[in-house]
């Protein structure tokens, strides 16, 4: 189907969508952007781990990226009547970057709900409480996918998981995790303890050094908001606390640097 007209319904929603974070919660449903995005969200969709809502493409962009992407998996992802042909004009009008690529999805949210049922209680977790930066998250959930979390928990005041900068620096990982989002801080380190995950905070001082805490064991590890970490609250909620020793001048990291050295850390002796 060919949409020849900015105004056009469709066209509306994917905007609404990219825009506001109540729409995509009323809906169930979040906006991809971008080549590589795309063809790596058709992938999981061909492999059951996406649900893939509706494609827009411009012919120019499928000619173009197709010698480096799985182009025809755009179109095997989803039903015919859910493909619609763009015009450049309103590629540029629909995009969340400077410029367009052409190729553009409506996804359905993937995230799961917090319980038992959906956890592993010999499982390793990555929990994020009032993580406020896109790019931090996105960073955050691709080096989670990289060394293969059993699972990644939002809480609190996060940023939104199907905001498009994460979305797009994600780079596909959102359809690969098991993701929570989770308002209660307090339920989630509840329902760790009741399957056997201990808890450990991020702290810039006073924890267990990274280098010596264990690992091996079923363990979810917290990082805090970027500019104040974690509250006092949550750090003693928590079952245990670990500190990456510094050497040099810096008194604290960048979140998802913190984050990615744990991840790192948690999965070496694996």
């Amino acid at each position: 189907m060919h949409i020849i007209s900015k105004d056009n319904s469709k066209i509306k929603l994917y905007k609404k969508l990219s825009s506001s974070k109540k729409t995509r919660d009323e809906l169930g449903l979040f906006t991809v952007e971008g080549a590589r995005n795309c063809v790596d969200t058709a992938y999981e969709a061909l492999e059951g781990r996406i649900s893939v809502h509706s494609l827009f493409y411009t012919q120019s962009a499928v000619a173009k990226y197709s010698a480096d992407l799985s182009t025809d998996n755009l179109f095997k992802c989803i039903s015919e009547d859910r493909c619609f042909e763009i015009s450049q004009e309103i590629a540029e009008k629909m995009t969340d970057e400077g410029s367009s690529q052409g190729i553009f999805m409506i996804a359905h949210k993937v995230d799961k709900k917090f319980d038992s049922e959906h956890l592993e209680s010999d499982g390793k977790y990555l929990v994020l409480d009032g993580l406020q930066d896109p790019g931090n998250l996105g960073t955050l959930l691709r080096t989670a996918d990289a060394v293969g979390v059993d699972g990644v928990v939002m809480t609190g005041n996060c940023v939104d998981l199907y905001n498009p900068k994460v979305v797009r620096s994600a780079m596909g990982s959102i359809a690969r995790l098991d993701l929570f989002v989770v308002k209660d801080f307090s339920e989630v380190v509840k329902t760790f303890r009741e399957i056997g995950v201990e808890t450990a905070a991020a702290v810039v001082r006073g924890g267990d050094s990274i280098t010596g805490f264990d690992f091996k064991k079923p363990c979810a590890v917290v990082i805090g908001n970027e500019g104040n970490g974690l509250s006092e609250d949550h750090i003693e909620l928590c079952d245990s606390s670990v500190t990456i020793r510094m050497q040099g001048n810096i008194e604290s990291l960048n979140a998802a640097c913190a984050g990615t050295i744990i991840l790192w850390e948690m999965f070496r002796g694996d």
